[in-house]
């Protein structure tokens, strides 16, 4: 009630003043303001009494419980992810030599071959004919040599007719040596030693020389290769380590990049990668799908957070984290710089430090200064 009416008293004494238009102004004022200080002694008396009292005390924001995690140093690696396919340096598919109707295939899918085993033969009738016809010359061409020989060695004859016996022997096994090459290649022989994939063609079918019948796969040469953007052409290197994922088999393993092709192609701008796995303990099969992970960049001792809590507003970036303020902690705004991200983390250049205590769960409903407690400390893991 004191502090109402000393302030209702000055309001009087003013509006008094403005209207009275008396004579001595400065004495008027100078009244005025031995008032207005009494009352302001009155109001700061009042306020002290009130906060004695346990009332009209400032108003404290309230609680918020929050999850907070501690940031610790970690290793950040940051990965180019392409698709690949696995592949065999020994992965052959045979056609024929020559053409024609084959008459037996002698493998099916799954056989295992040896390096020049016949897979299937194609029919070489003709050329059957063509060789016991010039095995019989050869035949009669030895016997006659061998006459002439014995009776030039007993020198009778002329050195002429035992040099058109010898060489009419010599060039009908020239003969019968390039006809038994030309039968060669009516048998379709494995290339390689290893494992029979594909079989196409059945015996009856025709086949021509360049197209594939028969496929051999040697499955102790495995690789992997991708097509990767010529963006990353400065990023790859011979020797990078690489994670290959098959998701069909739900299996990964470890690889080193092999190759780097020099070439570009002009149509999908991409160049050609090999990668060599290491410790495979499963069977890999040709095409089969593979997800390369190649490590593009690495930072030892990083301090990496959730992509999701970095917030952002028109000048900064910034996190909360909850700080310690006598007996309790306040969620504090702290603005950050930040890197590369990968799988959900992203590399924080500035503004954190080891062990700080940063609001996972909870940071949406917090403001600079808010009063916070902890549901939840755990340690925050790239």
């Amino acid at each position: 009630m004191k502090k109402i009416f000393g302030i209702s008293t000055l309001a009087l004494l003013l509006g008094m003043a403005a209207c009275g238009g008396g004579n001595d102004k400065e004495a008027q004022l100078a009244e005025l303001k031995q008032q207005q200080t009494e009352i302001q002694e009155q109001i700061a008396a009042l306020e002290a009494e009130l906060k004695a009292e346990g009332k009209g005390a400032p108003v404290e924001k309230k609680t918020v419980p929050v999850t907070v995690a501690q940031v610790q140093p970690d290793t950040f690696r940051h990965y180019l992810e392409v698709q690949g396919n696995v592949d065999f340096d020994q992965n052959v598919l045979v056609s024929a030599k020559v053409p024609g109707v084959l008459t037996s295939v002698r493998v099916k899918r799954g056989d295992k071959v040896s390096k020049g085993q016949t897979m299937a033969t194609i029919d070489a009738q003709v050329l059957e004919q063509n060789l016991a016809e010039v095995r019989t010359r050869l035949d009669l061409a030895r016997i006659a040599f061998e006459k002439q020989e014995n009776l030039w060695n007993q020198k009778i004859g002329t050195e002429m007719q035992y040099l058109t016996a010898k060489n009419n022997k010599e060039a009908l096994e020239r003969s019968l040596a390039t006809l038994q090459q030309q039968r060669d290649q009516y048998n379709i022989k494995a290339p390689v030693s290893g494992v029979v994939d594909d079989v196409r063609p059945n015996a009856g079918e025709a086949v021509a020389p360049g197209v594939g019948i028969i496929r051999v796969v040697n499955t102790s040469g495995s690789k992997i290769v991708a097509e990767v953007s010529e963006a990353y052409l400065t990023k790859i290197n011979k020797g990078d380590e690489a994670l290959v994922r098959f998701p069909d088999l739900n299996q990964e393993i470890t690889a080193t990049v092999d190759v780097v092709s020099r070439f570009i192609d002009p149509s999908s701008r991409t160049f050609t990668i090999e990668l060599r796995p290491k410790n495979v303990e499963f069977e890999l099969r040709p095409n089969l799908v593979a997800v390369v992970r190649i490590q593009d960049y690495k930072n030892e001792g990083a301090i990496t957070v959730p992509v999701n809590l970095v917030q952002r507003d028109e000048k900064s970036q910034y996190v909360y984290v909850a700080q310690k303020q006598g007996e309790r902690f306040v969620a504090t705004r702290k603005e950050v710089e930040t890197g590369m991200n990968y799988q959900g983390q992203v590399e924080v250049l500035k503004g954190l430090s080891a062990n700080d205590q940063i609001i996972t769960a909870g940071y949406q409903s917090v403001n600079e200064g808010q009063p916070v407690v902890f549901n939840q400390v755990s340690s925050l893991q790239q």
